[in-house]
């Protein structure tokens, strides 16, 4: 009781609060192409690489080289210096710097843009007179995604974020019925005895109904909130299928690791109900501590958020969304096999058990009826 009214409730807004009052994001990836070789460029990247915010990971030697490593996740944005920037400030003519961010990565590319704005606009007035405010312009395009919008990448993903959870709950209710109503035998002998056919005729019906569900509400939003083709919504289809059997196969662990309804439900809760926070949607993953990234990885929506943010880079983030499927799958079968090990251990010790206290129920009626005889 007191694990369910204090200590969870208070650890876990003590964990979060830890999280998001840490220190200001820092190290973010960014390429440089260098066409303009000149005292300006040179001071310009030197500021990037002394601003704490900023990491200088890669300079490339073309575009394409910067847009890859964009859409691949080894740059959240790239910087191009474009030629006789410095000849073309020192006439006044105002050079514009091109800054290409990730269309996948809202929040995390609104603090590099940020600082490189700030870097270019520094240098800018610290080699230049007053005749000018300005005398480098910065200009933000994006990598993928053109058309997007933040209500519906944040849309999308709130929704994933609610059948994320729903199927962890849905799991632990099914699976903690049997012992909430004590008929653990009752459901093994319909079963013919067989724990793996109990398993799963509790568990498939429940993945693919909760599959549909998640991939109808998502063909429906998908149009007006994150437009994509068809072989797109086909692969984030069967992430989501993915994430569902994962959740599934987290909440029947959680059952089988406790065995009570309560305990399970709350723990599926604290686990599931601010997973959103930890996802990278709204918070960037490199900016939280060790352990907390590792939480995060844990976490099935991280995953088949990753999945559909790729597929707002079009063709080029269908190669690299497979990695997430194939981690989500992963966890599938991994909380699935654990989920069986244990729940087939306590079923066997429950059935057990109700057969004892019906044997004994069952002694004490007939020595009652012989008392009354």
């Amino acid at each position: 009781m007191w694990l369910v009214l204090l200590i969870l409730p208070v650890g876990t807004s003590v964990f979060m609060v830890d999280v998001f009052s840490a220190e200001i994001l820092q190290h973010i990836p960014i390429g440089i192409i260098k066409q303009d070789r000149s005292q300006l460029a040179d001071k310009i990247e030197a500021g990037f690489k002394a601003n704490p915010v900023l990491d200088v990971a890669l300079e490339c030697h073309d575009f394409s080289e910067c847009e890859h490593a964009v859409v691949k996740g080894g740059l959240q944005a790239f910087v191009v210096l474009p030629y006789d920037m410095e000849r073309r400030a020192l006439r006044l003519e105002t050079p514009v710097v091109p800054v290409y961010s990730s269309g996948q990565n809202y929040l995390t590319n609104s603090f590099a843009t940020k600082e490189i704005r700030t870097v270019v606009s520094s240098v800018g007035a610290g080699v230049f007179t007053k005749s000018m405010d300005d005398p480098v312009k910065v200009q933000l395009q994006s990598v993928g995604n053109t058309s997007g919008n933040y209500q519906g990448f944040l849309g999308m993903g709130l929704v994933t974020a609610i059948f994320h959870l729903a199927g962890i709950l849905a799991a632990v209710y099914l699976f903690s019925l049997t012992f909430r109503d004590h008929r653990v035998r009752e459901y093994l002998a319909a079963a013919g005895n067989s724990r793996t056919i109990l398993w799963l005729a509790t568990m498939l019906p429940l993945g693919v109904v909760q599959s549909l569900a998640m991939i109808g509400v998502y063909a429906y939003t998908h149009r007006f909130m994150a437009p994509m083709t068809l072989d797109e919504f086909i692969m984030t289809a069967g992430g989501q299928v993915a994430m569902v059997f994962a959740c599934n196969g987290v909440g029947a662990a959680f059952v089988g690791l406790t065995g009570n309804m309560r305990m399970s439900t709350s723990a599926a809760g604290v686990i599931a109900g601010p997973a959103f926070a930890f996802a990278g949607q709204t918070f960037p993953i490199m900016a939280m501590p060790f352990a907390v990234r590792c939480f995060a990885f844990c976490l099935p929506l991280t995953h088949i958020l990753k999945v559909q943010s790729c597929m707002l880079l079009g063709a080029a983030g269908k190669a690299h969304a497979w990695n997430s499927i194939e981690i989500l799958l992963g966890m599938a079968l991994f909380w699935h096999l654990l989920a069986v090990f244990m729940l087939s251990t306590r079923w066997k010790k429950r059935a057990e058990r109700e057969r004892e206290l019906n044997l004994r129920s069952v002694s004490i009626m007939g020595d009652e009826m012989e008392e009354a005889k």
